[in-house]
């Protein structure tokens, strides 16, 4: 869905609500003080309730929209068949930039130590980032035994370039492989990833999206973020079908060489700390050198591990909305109109604590409404990626959903994040903004 059906873990749910409900309380009770007679305010009312009904049938047709994206997908998977089979596998580069991530890095780098691909055609670039950890330590390890591995390590920042932009693409630089493929330093893909990734790399096709998720789902709380983290997985799949890529994650992530030197790398979007990922997608799908694809096969999953608390949940989650503003003007003023859909959404559920039923009842419904065009759109993008597992916890993300999404989505635009030890804001600094010209 083009918004994120999310719950917090067991502890967010009452901060988030501690916040909205002070927020909205104090709106609804300028609402009424405002509006002097019963009619005028139940007229003001019913126009508030009109806008729901056209934000919320805008938003389903939406879905249908991304349903058909879908759809392409699985045709384009049965045609493809053929072309795997045939594929002659091209030279890789595989890119992981790790800062702090001596307690992640060893269980990927078991990962990648036993991938079946040409050890001739398959060439491992870790890129250590200033880590104050063991790190560098477990990297130069690994690339001391396996000859096909190599180390690199930067030590200092620059300002108009975001760390981890700046590591990959230097990384890029210093690896010759046709095809770039990225994880994280948290991944853990199975021994056919790279082969898999390679090879959905069809005639003319420049990117592959790939899903990453999370892993493991024992509990309700991890259950409960899989499915917030699969709805990312779902919009991009579907986005991608209807050849109007909306986002990826950078854990699974691949592309040609040549495309990104002819669309000039990270140009532009570099001063901008997240979007390494999905910024890039979108200059790849403006420069229109070729098809974006996603990759759905259950071999080309690289999973990860959700969030462990609340503030790595809610900087992960700033961190990832803070780039929104950046997007084209089109997908912005969308998800600004999802936005004020889950907004309005917000406020009349809230209403309920004034006792105005007359504007609860109605929201509630349209709420509901909603709440069934994103079950039957994730239940359809579930049947694509082959995952059921999680589905038992949709309602009470149904029911978060609203007030997470403007929560995050408003947080994002104003509040700093923490990330691998550094804080930063949406933009690297003002002085990169300057030497950019912005």
């Amino acid at each position: 869905m083009p918004t994120k059906p999310n719950a917090a873990l067991h502890f967010p749910c009452a901060r988030i609500f501690e916040k909205l409900l002070l927020q909205q309380r104090f709106l609804l009770f300028i609402i009424r003080s405002r509006i002097g007679s019963p009619r005028i305010f139940i007229k003001s009312m019913a126009f508030l309730i009109g806008i729901l009904v056209v934000f919320t049938l805008f938003y389903l047709g939406l879905l249908i929209w991304l349903g058909f994206g879908l759809r392409r997908i699985e045709i384009s998977n049965s045609k493809n068949k053929a072309h795997r089979a045939n594929h002659v596998l091209p030279a890789v580069a595989l890119i992981v930039c790790a800062r702090n991530e001596a307690l992640r890095l060893p269980r990927l780098l078991r990962a990648l130590a036993q991938q079946e691909y040409p050890a001739d055609k398959l060439e491992i670039c870790l890129v250590d980032d200033r880590s104050t950890d063991r790190t560098g330590e477990i990297i130069a390890d690994f690339a001391a035994f396996f000859p096909n591995a190599s180390h690199l390590c930067i030590k200092d920042t620059v300002s108009h370039f975001a760390p981890k932009k700046r590591a990959i693409d230097t990384a890029i630089r210093r690896t010759t492989g046709e095809i770039i493929l990225l994880t994280d330093a948290d991944a853990a893909p199975g021994p056919l990833w790279v082969r898999e990734m390679a090879s959905a790399f069809g005639p003319n096709v420049v990117m592959v999206c790939g899903y990453s998720p999370y892993l493991p789902r024992q509990t309700f709380r991890q259950k409960i973020l899989a499915l917030e983290y699969f709805s990312h997985a779902a919009v991009a799949a579907g986005g991608a079908g209807r050849l109007q890529p909306l986002t990826c994650t950078g854990s699974n992530l691949a592309y040609r060489r040549a495309a990104y030197f002819r669309i000039g790398g990270f140009d532009g979007i570099a001063h901008w700390i997240s979007g390494d990922d999905d910024l890039l997608l979108h200059k790849m799908h403006k420069a229109q050198l070729g098809k974006i694809a996603y990759a759905t096969h259950p071999a080309t999953y690289a999973p990860v591990r959700p969030p462990k608390s609340w503030p790595e949940f809610k900087a992960q989650r700033t961190r990832y909305a803070s780039k929104s503003l950046h997007y084209a003007r089109a997908l912005t003023l969308t998800l600004a109109l999802i936005y004020l859909l889950n907004l309005l959404v917000c406020i009349g559920l809230l209403t309920v604590i004034l006792g105005e039923w007359r504007i609860f009842i109605p929201t509630l419904i349209i709420a509901a409404l909603k709440a069934v065009g994103e079950y039957l759109y994730l239940r359809r993008a579930a049947s694509l990626f082959g995952e059921q597992k999680f589905f038992s916890v949709f309602p009470l993300a149904a029911l978060l959903h609203p007030f997470y999404i403007v929560y995050f989505a408003t947080r994002g635009q104003l509040a700093k994040f923490s990330w691998r030890g550094e804080e930063f804001g949406a933009r690297k600094s003002k002085d990169a903004l300057k030497s950019v010209g912005i």
